[in-house]
């Protein structure tokens, strides 16, 4: 079919408006959200660093499609985990993500930060960038993130505090409207009038460091600019005419960067087709198999279905 797959790309900052819309939505043979706090982290280090973070596969869909693949919202939108049908919610479906989906989810997470723990886990995790390490090129230490302990809480929730010890959440990326750049100006104003202060006080080293820390505030906004209206996030989009069918026959192609397609994902996408939502059936024998820590999971989860009933043939 020509034209059947167009590759392009988009900014950041058109990118993350998409998500807070509920323009991408998973298909039920996708795995579940599974990426690991520091896998978020390392992913916005390489976007602040201008590095490559991969392509993205997506479908554009139309009403059937996303009803036959059973699509549901991404992770954490609208303060779910992402176990609803795709008119869930304020969404606005457009596109199926069939790769890329951890990392688009992981997007999701850091810069919207929904009210909803990370999966496997009991508490919500919220991301910063130190801004002062960040500009002192000490990258491994300026990102990180934090399960917002009773400390971090009042920190989020008050941008002195965030001026004062550097610290820039990256939620405020994901706020879209005048947010950012009221934070870039807040912050660089907060070390001028630190700098008025201390020549008022005669402190010739408190005015040194703080005249230091406004360049700093200066230069980070710019980074900042540049990041949300320059980074450009690649994706092949394929034609929504294609059969479902043949797009289940691409997923199981795929040979991602991510986390790649092991075999409870492969037999998904095999038995779509054929109608079977496997996924379903497999939330429902997970909590059979909670005491089992081990990576071989999702195999075991398809021998206990098996033993349900369904005879898995190809």
């Amino acid at each position: 079919m020509k034209d059947a797959q167009k590759p392009d790309h988009i900014t950041l900052n058109t990118l993350i408006s998409r998500l807070k819309e509920g323009r991408f939505v998973i298909p039920d043979f996708q795995r579940e959200f599974e990426w690991r706090p520091w896998n978020i982290k390392d992913l916005m280090r390489s976007i602040f660093l201008d590095y490559y973070i991969g392509s993205r596969l997506l479908w554009k869909g139309k009403k059937e499609n996303f009803q036959a693949l059973s699509c549901e919202i991404v992770y954490g939108y609208d303060g779910t985990t992402g176990q609803h049908p795709w008119n869930y919610g304020n969404g606005k479906p457009e596109y199926i993500v069939l790769d890329g989906q951890q990392r688009l989810t992981a997007l999701y997470y850091a810069f919207i930060a929904p009210d909803v723990p990370l999966p496997n886990r009991a508490s919500r995790a919220v991301y910063f960038v130190h801004v002062d390490k960040f500009m002192g090129e000490q990258y491994d230490e300026a990102f990180q993130y934090d399960w917002l302990s009773k400390r971090f809480s009042k920190i989020i929730n008050n941008r002195e505090v965030q001026y004062a010890e550097h610290i820039f959440p990256l939620s405020v990326l994901g706020a879209g409207g005048w947010d950012l750049p009221n934070w870039v100006q807040g912050y660089e104003a907060f070390w001028k009038q630190a700098v008025s202060d201390a020549q008022s006080a005669n402190d010739t080293t408190k005015a040194e460091i703080a005249i230091f820390h406004a360049e700093n505030a200066e230069a980070f906004g710019e980074h900042l600019k540049g990041i949300t209206e320059e980074y450009q996030v690649a994706y092949i989009e394929l034609d929504k005419d294609l059969e479902v069918d043949k797009v289940c026959d691409i997923f199981t192609q795929i040979n991602s960067r991510g986390i790649r397609l092991d075999v409870f994902g492969l037999v998904n996408a095999l038995l779509k087709p054929k109608g079977l939502q496997l996924k379903h059936m497999w939330r429902e024998a997970a909590p059979r198999l909670e005491f089992i820590d081990t990576g071989k999971m999702n195999v075991y989860i398809l021998q206990v279905i098996k033993t349900e009933g369904l005879d898995l043939h190809f």
